[in-house]
């Protein structure tokens, strides 16, 4: 797969209430470019309540929800930052919570064919230049040619 970053689902100072809010909006970004089916919204907000994907970075929060194939059209990564960080639960200890500043949503169809992709999103969260151009992102152009830059190189 080689394009995985749309202009569309990229966006900058996104005003979210908490997290199942920004899954909502930010789903319905993905729904509205037809990249998912009308299930996914409700989809990744399940699983995230039973799977949570919040990571706390050096710097930040960030978090990645995401939910099955069955409710994507084809695959795409979402890269949002937000106005004002909000909690989700952090991925290995549902306990702990985590400030997510930025949302990387995949809409993955096949994990196994776009295994690639996943670990390309994974190795950004590891690299500590990537995270902190994702950081300093200040406009949409920014952020998208960041995420173009470390996700669909």
């Amino acid at each position: 797969m080689s394009q995985a970053i749309f202009e569309e689902l990229v966006d900058v100072g996104v005003e979210t209430e908490d997290a199942i809010d920004a899954i909502r909006q930010l789903g319905t970004r993905f729904e509205q470019a037809g990249f998912v089916k009308d299930t996914y919204v409700e989809a990744v907000a399940a699983r995230e309540a039973e799977y949570p994907t919040g990571l706390q970075l050096e710097d930040m929060g960030i978090c990645m929800p995401h939910t099955k194939g069955a409710h994507v059209n084809r695959p795409a990564v979402g890269v949002f930052k937000l106005k004002s960080p909000v909690t989700f639960s952090h991925m290995g200890d549902p306990d702990t919570k985590v400030q997510a500043e930025l949302v990387f949503m995949m809409a993955i169809l096949n994990p196994d064919e776009q295994l690639d992709l996943l670990q390309k999103v994974m190795k950004v969260f590891t690299n500590r230049q990537a995270m902190a151009e994702f950081k300093a992102a200040q406009s949409k152009q920014e952020l998208l040619e960041v995420a173009k830059r470390y996700i669909d190189s």
